[in-house]
């Protein structure tokens, strides 16, 4: 199983930031884009905004992983798609790109289903600054954050590739030394290094065809 969860939670660390305590923000009292409702939901129940300004990166990043990336199933997502869920997930609830997975089931490519689900997203977020007027003053941030998303999330998309040749050209060079070794002949070693390579030129030469 892939593992994608730090890269998107210290990407979406940038996107929240420290503490604030905005009155026009209803979340209150946040901190590293945990509020003080969640805080008490997860770690103290009588919690105060100073409680809350206490919060460390390793209790935010237990709530993270547990409420958003989990319950959206985030590990069995394409890279890419994984990050723009878990994202939209933190900012407006985890309901919203769930059922954006449901509405778009059909987009089979990565890259297609992270624009359509930032396309809603900024959509969602434009809309509530509209209707609400005590938002306007943040959407001009969080037009910005769906770009940044988007940019990241299409970036991780070729982390599909670059895990799996990374981990064959390794195995490459420790079967050469192996040989080497063991055989202690060098011609065997440029044989074994020149059959992996082919595999890794086989194994990326299918994943691109599954784009």
């Amino acid at each position: 199983m892939k593992n994608n969860f730090d890269k998107c939670f210290n990407l979406l660390l940038v996107d929240e930031g420290g503490y604030t305590n905005d009155p026009s923000d209803s979340g209150g009292a946040t901190n590293l884009g945990i509020t003080i409702g969640d805080y008490r939901k997860y770690i103290k129940a009588d919690a105060t905004p100073a409680d809350v300004k206490t919060l460390t990166v390793a209790q935010a990043k237990a709530i993270y992983k547990a409420r958003y990336w989990d319950t959206l199933g985030c590990d069995n997502l394409p890279y890419g798609v994984d990050n723009a869920c878990f994202n939209y997930g933190v900012l407006a609830g985890i309901g919203r790109p769930k059922a954006d997975l449901k509405r778009f089931a059909d987009i089979k490519d990565p890259n297609k289903l992270i624009d359509a689900i930032c396309d809603e997203m900024s959509q969602f977020l434009n809309n509530l600054a509209e209707r609400r007027p005590k938002d306007k003053k943040f959407q001009k941030g969080w037009n910005n954050r769906v770009v940044r998303l988007r940019k990241n999330s299409h970036a991780m998309t070729q982390d599909k590739v670059s895990g799996p040749v990374a981990g064959t050209l390794t195995g490459t060079a420790l079967l050469a030394i192996l040989w080497q070794h063991v055989v202690n002949h060098p011609y065997i070693s440029v044989a074994a290094t020149v059959a992996v390579a082919g595999s890794v030129w086989a194994l990326v030469h299918y994943i691109r065809n599954q784009k």
